[in-house]
């Protein structure tokens, strides 16, 4: 079977033509048909979507309600002195288009109850690279719902990556939270934003991770704001991304919940988790 049976363009045949191979055209051609919708253009969310354009995903609807600032420059992939104060999102997009003219991307930058379907329709595959825990429950929550696999992952110094199916416990659920089973409007902004901060310390049980973080770090964590080195970042948004690749393909096992997979790369080990 040749490539012309599927209508590829002679710009996608080129474009992939690397990946044939370790592809099939019939995989490949899964991959032009599919939808990601990703979550976050920040420093896991915006290589991950790269890796995801450049192995020839079709359509992508991304979400991200921040523009780009200059302390975005040590680990975001779009983030450049000509890109500060533009929309991640409309950057991002520009960004895709020049390696993949044909790619069709949907933009939003803010995630809702009452539009958070219209976010996720005809997707495949959520891919969840946000920290701030109002939208990740309303995204995993409906993802569950409509049973979209969603791929998670965090900016930690280990790369790590773990999907939630309709076969595996909810996100809330693996994390232990308090919103589990209630309603989202039942918590006001502070209270997430303590549940948040509260589920960030949770992942200090994985082992040797407070090693890597300052007392000044430490600190900056328990006010929401999360400290970010690029290796790590992007060692993660590569698993986060492959981990959607093997999802749309059937390929290998993939790396369900509620376990994270983890990979210490100083140590090259696979550390626990304390229960």
């Amino acid at each position: 079977m040749t490539n012309e049976t599927y209508h590829w363009s002679e710009t996608y045949k080129e474009f992939t033509n690397r990946n044939i191979g370790i592809l099939t055209l019939a995989q490949q051609e899964t991959l032009r048909q599919s939808k990601i919708c990703l979550f976050g253009m920040g420093g896991v969310g915006s290589p991950a979507f790269e890796v995801l354009v450049r192995t020839g995903i079709g359509k992508f609807s991304i979400v991200d309600k921040d523009r780009f600032d200059l302390s975005n420059m040590n680990r975001q992939i779009y983030a450049f002195h000509d890109t500060c104060n533009r929309d991640k999102v409309a950057v991002a997009a520009e960004f895709a288009r020049k390696i993949n003219p044909e790619v069709e991307i949907e933009s939003f930058k803010e995630v809702t109850e009452e539009n958070i379907h219209q976010i996720l329709f005809g997707s495949d595959i959520v891919v969840l690279a946000i920290d701030e825990l109002k939208p990740c429950l309303i995204i995993s929550r409906k993802a569950r719902e409509l049973d979209i696999p969603l791929v998670e992952g965090w900016a930690l110094p280990y790369g790590n990556v773990r999907v939630f199916t309709s076969d595996t416990p909810g996100l809330e659920d693996a994390y232990g939270l308090s919103t589990t089973g209630k309603n989202i409007s039942d918590f006001s902004d502070e209270e997430l934003k303590e549940i948040g901060i509260a589920l960030l310390f949770g992942l200090g049980k994985i082992e040797g991770i407070s090693d890597f973080y300052s007392e000044t770090a430490i600190n900056q964590i328990a006010r929401g704001h999360m400290t970010s080195f690029a290796p790590m970042a992007w060692l993660t948004s590569v698993l986060m991304a492959n981990e959607a690749l093997k999802i749309l393909l059937g390929m290998g096992r993939i790396a369900k919940g509620p376990h994270f997979t983890l990979y210490d790369p100083f140590s090259h080990r696979i550390p626990s988790i304390e229960k």
